[in-house]
């Protein structure tokens, strides 16, 4: 899949292209269904070669002065899952204030009809674009009907409660509830991130961790996880720490992950983070040695988990 940033780097391929847009944060479910529509959409009609348009930073974080939502997924992780469902590019554009000024004419002419040539777009009956989100489905099949390219407005996708939704899926990973959460990804909730160098206390400790930083992302409260760990392109059973480590002092929040079957040199590996089940609560306790005795009983309990779960009980 092509990984494109910035529409002047499209290249010659993708031009005439069925297309789709949205922030697809997470690439749950409603945006899978909405791919794979796009995929047979464009194989009907001829062969299309398939392009989702996305922005970045989140619109909302230049809209509400920085207050945009966490990040269900980051842009590595979103390219990863948008590829999973066959499509042909990703073009990330740069959400500026000169982006978000464009009135719905001005961003059919400058992004979709001369930048990109479009031929086809799929978009959610709720899509809105152009300042102020003047533009919705209706204005732009208009403005297909012009421009002399197709578009279609699907529903969005539904389950026995109400849309599959972003929103939803922050709502279920902040209560963790995840097995709620992974029926509406499609997939457990995963973390990902760079590995960087922590305070080195829990291989004092004995239980060495991979750190990952948790800015701009979405993760649940802070407390103790059985998890797995994605490093070297496989699973591992795993236990982590999300929280401020507060019996050394309150620190910025992080992921610590301890793997229970060998990772080799981790540091600055790029590691995805599943998580599985919560234990307990973050606390701050009156030395290390109380610590430790904790830990020890949480890696107990997570090899426990994954023991039964070899045994299939």
């Amino acid at each position: 899949m092509y990984i494109i940033r910035g529409i002047h780097h499209m290249p010659p391929p993708l031009r005439g292209a069925a297309v789709t847009i949205g922030n697809f944060d997470g690439v749950h479910l409603g945006h899978q269904a909405l791919l794979q529509t796009l995929r047979q959409w464009a194989a009907d009609l001829g062969g299309l070669p398939t392009l989702v348009v996305t922005f970045e930073p989140h619109p909302l974080k230049l809209l509400q002065h920085g207050e945009a939502p966490e990040r269900i997924t980051g842009m590595r992780s979103k390219a990863r899952w948008i590829e999973h469902s066959g499509m042909d590019g990703l073009l990330v554009l740069r959400f500026t204030h000169q982006l978000a000024g464009l009135s719905p004419e001005q961003f059919v002419r400058s992004i979709l009809v001369e930048g990109l040539a479009v031929r086809a777009i799929l978009v959610g009956d709720n899509f809105r674009f152009g300042a102020g989100g003047q533009g919705d489905c209706t204005t732009l099949q208009t403005f297909g009907q012009q421009c002399g390219f197709a578009v279609c407005c699907q529903s969005l996708l539904r389950d026995d409660q109400q849309t599959v939704s972003s929103t939803r899926i922050r709502e279920g990973v902040k209560a963790g509830r995840f097995a709620e959460v992974a029926t509406l990804l499609g997939r457990d909730f995963e973390i990902e991130g760079r590995i960087a160098h922590g305070d080195g206390r829990g291989q004092t400790l004995g239980f060495p961790t991979a750190n990952l930083a948790l800015t701009d992302l979405l993760h649940p409260p802070p407390g103790v996880y059985i998890v797995e760990g994605w490093i070297r392109d496989r699973w591992l059973p795993a236990v982590a720490n999300v929280g401020h480590n507060p019996t050394f002092g309150d620190h910025p929040l992080r992921l610590e992950v301890h793997l229970l079957a060998d990772g080799g040199d981790f540091y600055h590996q790029v590691m995805r983070v599943r998580f599985l089940q919560r234990l307990r609560d973050e606390r701050k306790f009156v030395d290390h040695h109380a610590l430790k005795r904790q830990i020890e009983a949480d890696v107990q309990q997570a090899r426990d988990y994954f023991a039964r779960r070899l045994l299939g009980i």
